[in-house]
């Protein structure tokens, strides 16, 4: 059971990397919109998760969002929609790998949420958010003049994988207690399905057009499935046979793998450039991650 529970955790984490990259291919050579792209990607996933709730016979359990709706707005709003508003559209502005790393970086951010909470933030935890927050700064600064050239918005796309990071922070804070009530997979369902339709109603206030090209539309389509559903309902299962303190570090997977993605030279992949500062930038956000997250 532990053996599968590892690979089940190591496999979510592996297609949790692929996000960065494969949206910003698809953004900057197909001509697709991000917020549309975002619109697929949440709303497919929430009609899925809900449809796989109902054959499972828990359709019923969906009816927590009327005993809590605020609860579960905020839910939505923060983690299916902000989140991947924000990342969609720094992907648009910068490169995948300083947006990877900052967005992943967010665990550096719950720690001083969590004090909104009523939780205690110890010392291990306040120096490992400095280490985190300089390592996205060295990582925001240490992009190449060319890369600079190549993306003028490059600060506006650190900023908006900052937000994205702030989002999923507040999310996994606020949500760790309507977890506990309702239980992993009800939470995410809800909270897909409100994502999903705040990014249509954003789409349509907009004036966007709901048909993306076909690339577009295959990358939504697996960004729905693989990333989200599979990768999310994997990680649920594997918590069930492992506690969070052995299944957490295989997060880190999830940057690692997704810069080595981005170096892919072209036309394979992005052919994106890790220099030496962006390198020293992502070794501290990893250590800032670690101390901000370690238990006792």
């Amino acid at each position: 059971m532990k053996r599968r529970a590892l690979i089940l955790g190591t496999l979510a984490c592996i297609s949790w990397s692929t996000v960065f990259v494969l949206g910003r291919l698809t953004i900057s050579r197909h001509a697709t919109d991000p917020v549309v792209l975002g619109l697929y990607r949440f709303a497919i996933t929430g009609l899925v998760l809900a449809a796989g709730v109902i054959a499972l016979g828990r359709g019923r359990e969906l009816a927590a969002f009327v005993r809590e709706p605020m609860a579960f707005l905020l839910l939505g709003l923060t983690g299916g929609f902000a989140m991947g508003f924000f990342v969609f559209l720094a992907l648009q502005h910068t490169h995948s790998i300083v947006v990877q790393i900052i967005m992943n970086s967010n665990p550096v951010l719950i720690a001083p949420l969590s004090l909104l909470v009523g939780e205690r933030v110890g010392l291990g935890k306040v120096c490992g958010v400095v280490l985190g927050v300089v390592g996205c700064v060295l990582v925001l600064g240490g992009v190449s003049p060319g890369q600079v050239h190549e993306n003028p918005h490059h600060l506006l796309g650190g900023a908006l994988a900052a937000l994205s990071g702030l989002a999923w922070a507040a999310y996994t804070v606020f949500g760790r207690r309507v977890v506990q009530r309702h239980g992993g997979l009800i939470t995410t369902t809800i909270s897909m399905l409100i994502g999903g339709g705040a990014f249509l109603v954003v789409c349509l206030v907009m004036g966007k057009g709901l048909i993306l090209p076909w690339q577009g539309a295959l990358s939504g389509l697996y960004l729905a499935l693989v990333p989200t559903v599979f990768g999310f309902t994997a990680w649920y299962v594997a918590l069930k046979d492992l506690p969070a303190n052995v299944l957490g570090p295989l997060q880190f997977i999830v940057p690692i793998g997704g810069v080595a993605l981005a170096c892919v030279p072209r036309p394979l992949g992005l052919g994106e450039e890790l220099t030496a500062l962006m390198l020293l930038g992502g070794a501290l956000a990893l250590s800032g991650i670690y101390l901000s997250t370690r238990e006792r």
